[in-house]
């Protein structure tokens, strides 16, 4: 789907970014974060995941992030971190579209609560 933005990247991801062993882990990786995930709520452009604060979550979170950055060059993203090693919020926005095509995504992984 090409933005209406042309000097925008198109909302698609393209997994061709990645070697062979690179989708591997980070198809993984989204399964493992994505299980984990408490919460999702509905932003205006995107949507907002909750995830645990304490453990080895945040270093996964940002390691997502940044293959994520690669496949997805049309999203951006916020990691929020409350206080006292308490919950971690990744939100996920972009342009028009973008929900749907987040919404989709989160479907093949069979997670859509």
């Amino acid at each position: 789907m090409k933005n209406a933005n042309s000097n925008q990247p198109p909302i698609a991801c393209d997994l061709t970014v990645f070697s062979l062993g690179e989708r591997e882990h980070y198809s993984a990786l989204s399964q493992e974060l994505f299980a984990a995930c408490g919460k999702m709520r509905e932003l205006p452009d995107g949507f907002a995941f909750l995830f645990p604060g304490k453990g080895n979550w945040c270093a996964k979170i940002a390691e997502w992030v940044m293959l994520e950055r690669r496949c997805c060059p049309f999203l951006s993203f916020e990691l929020v971190f409350e206080a006292d090693r308490g919950p971690v919020e990744l939100r996920l926005r972009g342009p028009q579209g973008t929900k749907e095509f987040i919404r989709g995504e989160l479907s093949a992984l069979g997670w859509m609560p």
